[in-house]
């Protein structure tokens, strides 16, 4: 039985893409008889009980002691300066997985945090992204790194939930489901929709809260353009809200995208996407929708139109079943399982 430390910054209650993950990571290597803690710096509590074990702290020294009792160490959310120092001065294994296609590198970061980072990433044992894409990139910056592609999955909770949810009446042709931030391009998506206005009569709606929420209602209201807001959703909700929509669109101009999360149950759902072509969501989409050019307002509202003529919408809706296997629990059991042999673990501890 290996001890396994997974550290990531924010965990439940907590409910976006990261967290989701992580606890589908835990749970899984948790299942494999290893033993698992979590370290977290989300203080707050989750009023479930987990199988693995849960540190919510922000104290260095603690951090360090859980890493001095790993035989692994990995960080869900790519590298973290207060755990790979202890890791790499104790020479334990670490490895990052980064959720973003940014991986280690800030852009115009030139300082002496992007040498540590980079110093710090040059040593991991592994490093792990959630895309192919990404994984490229990475090859490039550390040539010779062992570095594993391991798209997030679907995980059990959501995927029971669509097996038992009946299909509901369309009430949305667009769906946006995420942080209500200009760097998501939900101001792009209002331009595009004020371009469509007069061709096409679209229900739209937002999932999610942000700090730009009350800009996007006044935005909407400025370009005659009517919104649904639907606030932060549950994981039931969240299903519901994919049920009832045609299309999920992810616009994301200046935040870039590891491989949201929101795409693969988007697709789960049979829902096509339309996202901004950032190279790992042109990769997770495939042929089940298509991709406009970053930050243009123009070519979103293109490819919109294109989605909502002809045959193209049921189309793309057929392809979703094509996707949905890439995002499976079993293609990221698998995914883990050769992590862990890279890592020189064995994938199943006898208890």
């Amino acid at each position: 039985m290996s001890r396994i430390l997974v550290y990531t910054r924010t965990f439940f209650p907590v409910m976006g893409g990261l967290e989701r993950n992580t606890f589908t990571l835990c749970r899984l290597l948790t299942e494999w008889g290893h033993s698992v803690t979590l370290a977290t710096e989300t203080l707050e509590q989750d009023s479930r009980d987990f199988s693995f074990r849960v540190i919510r702290t922000r104290s260095q020294a603690q951090i360090v002691r859980e890493v001095l009792k790993a035989d692994l160490v990995l960080m869900n959310g790519g590298i973290s300066v207060k755990v790979c120092f202890p890791a790499l001065l104790s020479r334990k294994r670490y490895a990052p997985i980064y959720q973003s296609s940014d991986l280690f590198v800030r852009e115009n970061d030139r300082g002496l945090g992007a040498w540590v980072r980079s110093f710090l990433a040059a040593r991991a044992t592994l490093h792990v992204t959630v895309s192919r894409f990404a994984q490229g990139r990475l090859e490039k910056l550390l040539p010779g790194k062992k570095c594993l592609a391991v798209p997030n999955p679907i995980d059990a909770e959501l995927l029971h939930l669509v097996d038992a949810s009946a299909p509901a009446e369309k009430a949305f042709d667009l769906l946006f489901a995420g942080r209500l931030i200009d760097g998501k391009g939900i101001f792009h998506l209002l331009e595009a929709l004020e371009m469509l206005r007069d061709r096409l009569t679209l229900r739209v709606a937002f999932a999610g809260e942000g700090e730009h929420r009350e800009q996007l209602i006044e935005q909407a209201a400025q370009r005659r353009v009517p919104i649904e807001l639907l606030g932060r959703l549950d994981r039931d909700s969240l299903i519901q809200a994919y049920r009832k929509a045609r299309v999920l669109v992810v616009p994301s101009s200046t935040h870039t995208e590891g491989n949201p999360l929101v795409i693969a149950e988007a697709l789960t759902c049979g829902l096509p996407v339309i996202a901004s072509d950032q190279g790992a969501m042109v990769e997770a989409i495939g042929d089940a929708g298509c991709c406009f050019k970053r930050y243009d307002a123009a070519d979103l509202a293109r490819q919109i139109q294109w989605m909502f003529t002809e045959n193209h919408l049921e189309a793309c809706t057929r392809l979703t079943a094509v996707r949905q296997e890439e995002f499976s629990l079993d293609a990221y059991a698998g995914r883990i399982r050769e992590v862990l042999k890279t890592a020189g673990l064995q994938p199943e501890a006898s208890r």
